[in-house]
């Protein structure tokens, strides 16, 4: 299903469904009543709207109305009678076909979201994989398999930009959704780290062994997640940065990460926000915004972005401009 929890998940939909009848709730408030990440919720909530009319204003969810369901609803006297049909009917052509409508008539709501998750997993993987959809469906079902038996994975993967290949021997973790693609986050032989991400994509053979692994107690991928900006980890790093009043609503009307806090409002309209993140994707994140966002520190993340401005610049104007630009 491309979940390491998929029964949590349905029961975890279930409950949100019961929760989102009764309340008008936000998706953070969601998110650390069931200890899981942002992200899941939304998903959750992607699958919800399958069955559910689910509404939304200024940040809050609610369910208005439940969707007609595909099977029609039955009696419990109307199901006795069928059950007394088929006992009826047991020794005869009848009794196999009478088991078959019983079993498609009055279906768990909990069957539906069952389906409907491996549906959106299938979907989302072949959406991604392009040619290769079966190959990595796969590698989604030896990883599973690991998460489930916590055995330990062999496998073969391609870094994004890189030609050659590394082999891991994985202890795989957690499997997520997130930015459009699927990862791993798993413990590999070959890093220090408690925990490393892969895009499922990217491997090129995964093969089970029966080598057991304990995923740490202390394991929480919502945890594992939050620290980051968007995917990747690192070494989390303060930052302050000066966002022009044309882009301060990017900040104002939305928390970033949980580490985001507006220091001050300048005259101008401009803000100063101060965030604690590691800086790999986050560098990406401020650069997309030009010159409306102006790093103020640490100095050496402000000589890194200068750095990548410069070489910006020679690009598009040539060197000799570029080593015109002032210090």
């Amino acid at each position: 299903m491309g979940y390491s929890d998929g029964r949590r998940q349905v029961e975890r939909i279930l409950k949100l469904a019961a929760l989102l009848q009764k309340s008008r709730l936000r998706v953070r408030a969601l998110a650390e009543r069931f200890g899981v990440h942002v992200t899941r919720i939304y998903e959750d909530l992607k699958i919800l709207e399958k069955f559910y009319v689910v509404k939304k204003e200024r940040a809050l969810y609610w369910i208005e109305q439940e969707r007609p369901r595909p099977h029609p609803e039955i009696t419990r006297q109307e199901f006795h009678a069928l059950t007394a049909a088929v006992e009826a009917a047991k020794g005869t052509p009848f009794e196999k076909r009478l088991k078959s409508v019983i079993g498609k008539l009055n279906k768990p709501l909990a069957a539906d979201i069952q389906k409907e998750i491996a549906r959106e997993a299938k979907i989302s993987v072949k959406l991604k994989a392009g040619n290769r959809h079966d190959e990595v469906e796969g590698h989604f079902r030896v990883l599973e398999k690991a998460l489930h038996t916590q055995k330990a994975v062999r496998a073969s993967y391609q870094p994004g930009g890189k030609t050659e290949r590394v082999a891991h021997v994985l202890h795989p973790y957690a499997i997520f959704f997130r930015k459009e693609d699927w990862y791993l986050e798993a413990r590999s032989n070959l890093s220090e780290n408690a925990s490393l991400t892969f895009k499922i994509l990217r491997f090129r053979h995964i093969a089970l062994t029966d080598e057991p692994f304990e995923r740490p107690a202390a394991f929480s991928l919502a945890a594992n997640l939050a620290s980051r900006w968007e995917l990747f980890s690192g070494e989390p790093i303060t930052v302050h940065l000066k966002i022009a009043s044309h882009k301060a609503y990017l900040v104002e009307e939305k928390e970033r990460h949980a580490s985001q806090e507006i220091m001050e409002r300048c005259s101008d309209g401009s803000v100063i926000v101060r965030y604690h993140v590691p800086t790999r994707e986050f560098t990406f994140w401020v650069l997309s915004l030009g010159d409306a966002a102006e790093v103020l520190s640490p100095p050496e993340f402000r000589a890194e972005v200068e750095e990548i401005v410069r070489g910006m610049h020679a690009i598009y104007f040539g060197d000799a401009a570029a080593e015109t630009m002032p210090n």
